[in-house]
């Protein structure tokens, strides 16, 4: 019987731009307005700051559509940068109340 080999990839866990941690975080998601795109750069406001994203693949959205952006934490000397692995259009989605429980299941 061959071994098996089970890989478990760290949760994403919802943070805003302003908040991100890169000692701590390792992978993040983040829901928020394309204020602007440049080849595979995507930049991203959440009304907190606007996070600069290195996007993997990919990706199909214009400039004004509400997204949320899985991202990979990658700590720099100075900062750290953000690799975006999933990007999905979130346009009607209610972002208000989604922020109001995310934050009552957090505990904010």
């Amino acid at each position: 019987m061959a071994d098996s080999f089970s890989f478990k990839r760290s949760p994403s866990v919802y943070r805003s731009v302003k908040d991100i941690n890169p000692e701590k975080d390792s992978r993040v998601r983040l829901l928020g307005k394309v204020v602007n795109k440049k080849d595979d750069l995507l930049f991203l406001d959440d009304g907190t700051n606007t996070a600069e994203i290195t996007m993997m693949n990919d990706f199909d959205v214009a400039i004004g559509e509400t997204v949320r952006v899985f991202c990979r934490v990658l700590p720099l000397e100075d900062g750290y940068e953000l690799r975006g692995e999933i990007i999905q259009k979130m346009d009607s989605l209610d972002v208000e109340l989604y922020k109001k429980a995310v934050e009552k299941f957090r505990g904010d």
